[in-house]
């Protein structure tokens, strides 16, 4: 397993699905298994790497899925459930395994369920629903609930809603679950939609991004409350079309950060102090059109864009020294792919 990594493909065809794949040493990428999963885009592993969740549909509503994760990883669909929301796009358990939580983007909700010992899903126990709106009426004509996690120092349930302008941190207790009642806000500059976010290994500092402002923020955490330090943009000064952003993520030894694009479908590359300060250091083109997910893959010399419209992921070689990614040579082609996963 040390060279897999999964690709999500979004498609309402026979294609759609999660896809397994190893990267040889000669990076040939090998095909390895295939799970058919309907308008599957977000997957994450349990906290201890025995099981996988992932975003579905579940008749009219979005769902979630539970497989176990084999020792060659490949996936054992246990079952699947109704999140009783509209276009599940993030999906996350907490660390003790007991809980599970789902973003539905259209709805504005965040589905909670409760797990059994095995892996599977036991029950949904109910959803917590957004209000409100944003001054972009046609992108935030209500709540839009875009990511979920649980914070670096286990007390808060984090939901990023795009369509708000808002950090909402709702308490969460590993055997209580989540008190929605104590909610904690950290409201975001207007129409600027924050879509997701990333901590360092500190738990202190996060880095979020904004889909409509095609902005990337630094934050300071701490007990619930974020502290906004700086903010940069992940477009040339002079770029006038339509873009947006998408996915944002963090080298492993902290220096750089990266950002795409969609509609200007590139891969902005920052580079960080440590301390929440960032500074532009490269702008690179995804070979395709709409990169909805960048990452990593195993070994961290390699990195991969999923670029949704023209049903392709292009691949980079990475040079940690320096931050640059050239690609290199590698195009896989799926319907719709829109995240590409793996953890160590």
């Amino acid at each position: 397993m040390n060279n897999m990594f999964y690709i999500v493909a979004c498609a309402p065809s026979e294609e759609g699905g999660i896809y397994r794949y190893e990267r040889r040493e000669n990076g040939k990428l090998e095909l390895l298994g295939f799970n058919r999963i309907e308008n599957a885009n977000w997957i994450e592993y349990s906290a201890d790497r025995k099981h996988l969740y992932s975003t579905c549909t579940v008749g009219d509503s979005s769902g979630v899925a539970a497989f176990k994760l084999n020792a060659d990883g490949s996936l054992a669909e246990l079952n699947r459930m109704s999140a009783e929301g509209k276009a599940g796009c993030y999906v996350v358990a907490d660390p003790s395994g007991k809980f599970l939580f789902c973003a539905n983007y259209l709805s504005g909700s965040v589905s909670i369920f409760a797990l059994n010992e095995d892996g599977s899903i036991r029950e949904r126990l109910r959803n917590i629903q957004h209000v409100g709106d944003g001054p972009n009426k046609p992108r935030q004509d209500g709540p839009h609930t875009h990511f979920t996690n649980i914070t670096p120092d286990g007390k808060y349930l984090i939901v990023i809603d795009l369509g708000i302008d808002a950090i909402r941190l709702y308490p969460f207790d590993p055997v209580k679950g989540v008190d929605e009642d104590k909610a904690i806000t950290t409201h975001i500059a207007p129409g600027t939609g924050p879509r997701h976010l990333v901590f360092d290994r500190s738990g202190k500092i996060a880095y979020l991004i904004h889909e409509l402002g095609n902005l990337v923020t630094s934050l300071a955490y701490s007990d619930g409350k974020f502290e906004v330090l700086n903010t940069v943009s992940t477009l040339p000064a002079d770029f006038e079309g339509t873009t947006k952003a998408a996915a944002i993520r963090l080298s492993e030894d902290e220096r750089f950060l990266f950002a795409s694009n969609r509609g200007y479908d590139s891969i902005a590359v920052f580079e960080l102090d440590g301390k929440g300060g960032i500074k532009p250091h490269d702008l690179v083109l995804t070979g395709g059109s709409s990169p909805r997910d960048i990452n990593f893959l195993p070994g961290m010399k390699k990195f991969a864009a999923a670029n949704e419209f023209s049903d392709t992921v292009f691949f980079f070689d990475y040079n940690a020294e320096t931050g640059k990614l050239t690609p290199d040579g590698h195009v896989l082609t799926f319907k719709r792919p829109l995240a590409i996963y793996w953890k160590e």
